[in-house]
């Protein structure tokens, strides 16, 4: 009587071990989340629109499961759940919404719509694969353009990098950064409009 109860605790005991590890996880799903809201929000509504992902619900488990293994089963998943309550088990959102954060993307939809916006247009800049900024062609420019164009991207690369650490920071994991960088670097690319450039990971540029 006690033998399966004792492996039961056992077990319990052993997944809980493993569950800190749960949420160190990248949620990617959440960060896709939040880089199509902030970028659309920087770009304007303008933008390409982005296809919805499609997350398959999981599975449910099959009837009578529990029940089968004598009970232990439902013991087992009611001490699971105390463990790991269901909304804690589940992919958690990216907080973005800290006063930083805010600033940071003010900053940046100001610095697109006075400046980065009109290169865009004109081809003289483009989104790069690591989430940046990068001149394409200067001679594009218009000779007023000209001279402030490199201020115009360095500046704009500041943002973004202050951009993909504070959302880190702020989320507790400040080394989820490059992974934040690289999700925001296929979404500027994925929102880019028609007639813009980008540059692909392999140093080429190309055309929407």
């Amino acid at each position: 009587m006690h033998k399966p109860l004792t492996l039961l605790a056992a077990t319990c005991l052993t997944l809980l071990a493993g569950c800190v590890t749960i949420n160190v996880y990248f949620p990617a799903a959440a960060a896709e989340k939040a880089a199509q809201q902030i970028v659309g929000n920087v770009l304007g509504s303008a933008t390409s629109s982005a296809p919805a992902s499609s997350n398959p619900a999981p599975a449910s488990s099959a009837p009578g499961s529990a029940s089968s293994s004598g009970g232990g089963g439902s013991l087992g998943a009611a001490v699971l759940d105390f463990i790991i309550p269901p909304a804690a088990a589940a992919e958690p959102n990216l907080e973005i919404s800290t006063p930083g954060i805010q600033a940071i993307e003010a900053r940046m939809k100001a610095n697109f719509e006075q400046n980065l916006e009109p290169l865009l247009k004109a081809g003289v800049i483009g989104f790069t694969a690591d989430g940046n900024v990068a001149v394409r062609d200067l001679n594009a420019a218009s000779l007023p353009q000209r001279a402030g164009v490199s201020q115009a991207v360095a500046s704009a690369n500041r943002e973004r990098a202050d951009l993909y650490a504070a959302i880190a920071s702020a989320n507790g994991h400040p080394e989820w950064e490059p992974k934040i960088r690289a999700v925001f670097a296929q979404t500027w690319i994925q929102k880019a409009r028609p007639g813009w450039y980008y540059r692909d990971s392999s140093g080429a540029w190309r055309r929407k």
